[in-house]
């Protein structure tokens, strides 16, 4: 705010003011309050209209008399009745919530915040991206979903953002929209997310904890109405156990629902980023796939005598199968049992099945 208030004062200009304010708008630098962001769009309003009388009395626009008396004359045709809203229109006028609000301007930069898939799959062209946390809400897979990992018969889960306490936070992306696009982006997504309440949230980096590093990011926030968040898929609070009981079986058109745990798991883990609840949720599910992978019984002979396992990959499956050569440690994916050098092993492909059985040399 110092090098702006400097600048301005050396402004000789009421036309030079104007284009240092709209630089400063078009920058986003955030004010250090509320009173001086007010102070500051008060200051455009009134240096717009300085710039309109010095182009009044340079002559280069006519004075605009004041219209006090409405015509005598009657329109000659009534006015059109207007045209009936077009479905989508419609759609997204019953989706609007009443506090749902936007406070961009057409000079504003406009950024969408992503918390889920949007993180490694936008869906749209963005300029660059901020990682960084909302305040006083929570990433949760309270989401049923029975259209990308999962079926309407047997439902996945997906993470959605809620409202939570004033010391939550909530880690993620948020993406800069290109100006040219950005209202035809902001309307798909508006239409998207329908079922979602739409706030403009700040997003705050490692650096500060105070200052945010972008004002009024665009964030789809679960409904706070119980009607409006069930319509929307909220199945409520639920055990982490249960989650993960889910989506460890639940499959759908986008594939598995243990891909998508996965995948947010590992995003998050790339950039530094601890989630409580991710995390918890997908220890549970390896140890449930490392469970029911050790739990397969073999009823093959080699298997029945054997003191252990080594399950191999598909490439040391073909070598030891089709050349009877002796099993490398670089071929071994797993171990499965508690035995030494000398002992009768079995060596099993990663599906289960029995490849041959012989001596463990190491």
């Amino acid at each position: 705010m110092s090098d702006f208030t400097s600048a301005w004062a050396a402004c000789k200009d009421d036309a030079a003011r104007i284009e240092l304010f709209n630089r400063w708008l078009k920058s986003r630098r955030p004010l250090p309050s509320e009173d001086a962001r007010h102070a500051a769009f008060r200051l455009r309003a009134s240096l717009v209209g300085l710039d309109e009388e010095a182009r009044i009395a340079r002559g280069e626009q006519p004075p605009v008399p004041p219209c006090r008396t409405p015509p005598r004359t009657p329109p000659r045709s009534p006015p059109a009745s207007p045209k009936t809203p077009k479905r989508r229109e419609l759609k997204h006028q019953r989706s609007a919530c009443a506090e749902a609000y936007s406070v961009h301007d057409d000079w504003d930069d406009i950024w969408i915040f992503g918390y889920g898939s949007i993180l490694w799959r936008q869906g749209f062209a963005f300029e660059r991206s901020i990682v960084g946390y909302v305040k006083g809400h929570v990433r949760r897979f309270h989401l049923a979903d029975a259209q990308h990992r999962g079926t309407s018969k047997d439902p996945g889960r997906a993470v959605m953002l809620e409202q939570g306490r004033d010391n939550d936070r909530c880690w993620g992306c948020a993406f800069l929209l290109p100006t040219r696009d950005a209202a035809r982006i902001l309307e798909t997504m508006d239409v998207r997310e329908s079922a979602y309440e739409k706030r403009c949230l700040d997003l705050y980096g490692r650096s500060s904890d105070d200052v945010p590093i972008v004002r009024d990011v665009v964030a789809y926030v679960c409904p706070r109405c119980p009607q409006r968040s069930k319509a929307a898929g909220h199945t409520g609070e639920s055990p982490i156990t249960t989650i993960a009981s889910i989506i460890a079986s639940a499959r759908g058109p986008s594939g598995r629902n243990v891909d998508y745990l996965y995948r947010l798991d590992g995003w998050l883990l790339q950039h530094g980023i601890r989630d409580d609840h991710v995390r918890s949720i997908a220890k549970l599910v390896h140890e449930r796939e490392e469970a029911e992978e050790e739990s397969r019984v073999c009823e093959d002979e080699p298997c029945a005598a054997a003191q252990g396992r080594v399950v191999v990959d598909d490439g040391a499956a073909e070598v030891v199968s089709n050349c009877g050569r002796s099993l490398l440690a670089v071929g071994v994916v797993r171990v499965v049992g508690d035995f030494g050098a000398g002992a009768h092993v079995a060596v099993v492909s990663v599906a289960g099945a029995a490849i041959a059985a012989g001596r463990a040399a190491y």
